[in-house]
């Protein structure tokens, strides 16, 4: 198995996850549910974070760990919420006095 296999299985992963938002769709009533595929913000949400996620394997195999390929799709599966949690851990730089 090479490293782009596991990438694919990150890639799918993603997709996975958001075919799983996107049937919660249909306990929504019509007139309320969001825009999907008609809006262009959705579709790289939907297709742009499966790609983050196979980068981020890239950069785990990158780095020297070993993936198997249930390893690849849980971090593509989860490629959001680690992302949400690095953005949520970045220090707010404050006014700074300069004299």
């Amino acid at each position: 198995m090479n490293e782009y296999t596991n990438l694919l299985f990150a890639f799918f992963g993603g997709i996975a996850i958001n075919t799983l938002s996107l049937t919660e769709l249909r306990n929504i009533p019509r007139q309320e549910r969001q825009e999907t595929f008609s809006d262009w913000v959705y579709c790289i949400w939907f297709f742009g974070i499966p790609i983050l996620g196979a980068g981020l394997t890239y950069a785990y195999q990158g780095s020297g760990i070993t993936l198997n390929p249930l390893l690849s799709v849980n971090i593509g599966a989860s490629t959001p919420l680690i992302l949400k949690t690095l953005a949520a851990t970045v220090p707010q730089i404050g006014k700074r006095n300069i004299n």
